[in-house]
Order: structure tokens, then C-alpha cells, then sequence
């Protein structure tokens, strides 16, 4: 197992920031390391007459429209129970009564330190928080059955923590 010895961040945007790490080996030489490390972030399973809601968005990245939950970054100070309220809100103009954490689930990858907070919620009341963000009224919200939901699951047609979050979510 290795051991950090030191670390340091060696670049900074308001998105992420790399950090890099200098690790002792098991055999006790030196190695370097980098990570991106990134907010904690929320995501947040909304079940709404069985269906679970989800929204159709053009992502620049991949620059395609993709499948998503609403989700997002935690702010500064903010817990990420709250995260996930202002998310729903922001996306799908829903406001959760009972939230509730399903897993937490840490590092997303070996370089990247993150953790994901997975809630879900089965009650809601309409309570839309503008963003000011102009890409959001583009945003389609789609209410699913679990079978259709299973189906796109099945056919990958997921982010990595949204297909992770969703299968955990499943197995329960």
C-alpha cells in the first residue's frame, strides 16, 4: 500500500484542481502521483408516481444530449442534503420533502478525488429556483418507468455515476 509523503496543488480552476503527491512504495522507494480533485458532488434519484424523473440535456464535453439526474456541484459551507434540495429545484422545479442519502460513494476513479452523494426522494411540492443559467430552459424533464429506466441502463446509456447510483439504487 502506498503512503503520501507530501502533496501539493499545482493548478486551480473554478472547476477542479490537479494536485500532485509524492507516495512512498511498499518497498520503501518514491514515486510521484497526480489527482484531480474536485467538489463533492450530489445527485438526486426523484420517484414521482412510480417513475423516476429524469432530464435530456445538450452536454458540451461530449457535445451530444445525454440522460441525467438532477445533479451538481456542493457549494462552499453548503451540506450536501442541501446540495441536493437546490439541484432538484434548479432542474426539475421540485422541491424534496423527504430526501434522503442512499450511498455515498467515494473517488470516482484512481486520479480523481471526489466524493458523490446519492439521494432519493419520493415527495415533493413545486418550488423552482432560477439559476439564471439560459442552457437550463432547454432542458427536457422526462418522467420514466423503472423498466424504462432499467432498459437505457442496460444499454449504457449513462454517465458513469448515474449508471453506479442508479444500479446501487435497484439492488435495493
Amino acid at each position: 500500500m502506498e503512503k503520501t509523503i507530501s502533496s501539493k496543488t499545482v493548478y486551480q480552476c473554478p472547476i477542479f484542481s490537479v494536485e500532485e503527491a509524492e507516495v512512498e512504495l511498499p518497498d520503501g522507494s518514491r514515486a510521484k502521483r497526480w489527482h484531480v480533485v474536485r467538489k463533492d458532488a450530489v445527485l438526486v434519484i426523484c420517484i414521482k408516481n412510480q417513475k423516476i424523473i429524469f432530464l435530456r440535456e445538450f452536454r458540451s464535453a461530449s457535445q451530444s444530449v445525454e440522460w441525467r439526474l438532477p445533479s451538481g456541484g456542493v457549494k462552499d459551507g453548503e451540506e450536501p442534503i442541501n446540495a441536493g434540495i437546490r439541484e432538484a429545484r434548479e432542474e426539475i422545479g421540485l422541491e424534496p420533502l423527504d430526501i434522503r442519502l442512499l450511498k455515498t460513494f467515494n473517488n470516482p476513479s484512481s486520479t480523481i478525488k471526489q466524493k458523490a452523494h446519492c439521494f432519493v426522494a419520493t415527495q415533493f411540492k413545486e418550488n423552482p429556483l432560477d439559476t439564471g443559467e439560459p442552457e437550463e430552459k432547454f432542458n427536457e424533464i422526462k418522467e420514466l418507468s423503472f423498466e424504462e429506466a432499467k432498459k437505457l441502463l442496460d444499454e449504457g446509456q449513462f454517465s458513469a455515476s448515474i449508471e453506479r447510483s442508479l444500479r446501487f439504487f435497484f439492488k435495493q
